[in-house]
């Protein structure tokens, strides 16, 4: 069972002296339509607001609208179409009550014409106003595909949260949305318009400032639904290699959620599962999802998230080598061996304080590819036996 999240009461003043922080912005996408986008994201928003937070559900999906049916909510009298023609002034003024205490909701319009489509400044608009509701969270479910809109909306969130099946036909569009998004990326840092993400613009990239090329390197959240964990990590471990060969960025698998027949009996029931069977396998997976995603930014923004992933024959066996750089707080270099069906066989943990890297004289750039390098030549050498040890 996940870990539960604390918050203050709703409507708690912030510490004395102190400013009023924004709300925490997520934005799930996809590639590809019918891999459970939209349920994982509305049962994240129940989830966070049944742990105390105050949280605003958008339905960013503004073609094909339906978070108010996954909920079992009356259709919305106002949406997001009234807010991009000023019928609503405020967005918060389209937000709508739902059964779960803390939650609201801002419905999309799919029955509009038009309503998929908002002008530019419609949309920047909508960014605007996303950071002013009054809340700790915002939850954007997006519509699937790389539509500018859509890419915008999650460029513009502070968690960008990607789900997929471990189909090929999804982790096909899983790539390509991955790759639309940096490339997206790109262009909003350097005004450099490409459709192919090559050598040039990684040239001019560099040329400029270190904030603009950290662009390169935004860490997508990966999710992938009705699956097993071993398969999860197989799909995270081909997208963050994809990543980190042709886009210099990163992936990090953040949950594994399970195929689960009670995620059919909640959709029918308009319910949410976390609700509806909350001790089901695919309700605890959610659980622990928001919380690592509560969790993570935090994590993230205090430390250097880098990796390295390699191929490497040991005894007849193909093992996937991952190092990665655990940031803080845990201050610490990480090595796994996977074998191909993703279960993990070996792990090496190193604080950055170890004798490893005083010894050796590593600086802080250096510590994942020292790391990395020392074990997969200990794997080659046979000084290291692949087995299985907790991660």
């Amino acid at each position: 069972m996940a870990t539960r999240v604390t918050a203050p009461p709703h409507g708690a003043p912030p510490a004395s002296g102190a400013a009023k922080p924004g709300p925490r912005v997520w934005a799930f996408g996809g590639g590809k339509g019918g891999v459970g986008k939209s349920v994982v994201a509305a049962n994240v928003a129940v989830t966070m607001a049944r742990q105390g937070q105050r949280v605003v559900l958008v339905d960013g999906d503004l073609g094909g609208a339906n978070l108010d049916t996954l909920l079992g909510c009356d259709r919305p009298r106002k949406t997001l179409s009234h807010f991009f023609d000023r019928t609503v002034a405020d967005l918060a003024d389209v937000a709508v009550t739902t059964s779960v205490e803390g939650l609201t909701l801002v419905s999309g319009d799919g029955e509009c014409l038009g309503a998929a489509n908002p002008v530019h400044a419609q949309k920047l608009k909508l960014i605007r106003h996303l950071r002013t509701l009054p809340c700790d969270l915002v939850v954007i479910d997006l519509g699937a595909g790389t539509s500018f809109n859509t890419l915008d909306l999650y460029l513009a969130a502070d968690v960008g949260v990607v789900v997929t099946t471990g189909e090929p036909t999804s982790l096909q569009n899983c790539f390509a949305f991955i790759k639309t998004a940096t490339q997206r990326h790109v262009e909003q840092r350097t005004g450099v318009q490409r459709r192919e993400h090559d050598e040039g613009t990684r040239r001019r990239v560099d040329s400029e400032s270190a904030d603009v090329r950290a662009a390169l390197h935004r860490t997508t959240s990966l999710v992938v639904n009705r699956t097993h964990a071993a398969e999860a990590r197989r799909v995270a471990n081909l997208m963050h290699d994809l990543a980190g060969r042709f886009l210099g960025g990163q992936v990090r698998l953040a949950a594994s959620i399970a195929d689960d027949p009670a995620v059919g009996r909640s959709i029918r029931a308009s319910q949410p599962i976390c609700m509806l069977e909350p001790t089901a396998r695919a309700a605890t997976d959610i659980e622990a999802l928001a919380g690592e995603l509560w969790r993570g930014p935090a994590v993230a923004a205090s430390g250097p998230s880098t990796g390295v992933n390699e191929e490497i024959d040991h005894e007849g066996q193909r093992l996937h080598v991952q190092t990665e750089d655990l940031g803080a707080p845990q201050c610490a270099v990480r090595t796994q061996v996977f074998l191909t069906d993703g279960s993990v066989v070996f792990t090496r943990r190193t604080p950055y304080v170890d004798t490893f890297f005083e010894r050796l004289g590593v600086g802080p750039a250096d510590r994942v590819r020292f790391h990395h390098v020392a074990i997969v030549r200990a794997l080659r050498s046979g000084r290291v036996e692949p087995l299985r040890r907790s991660a």
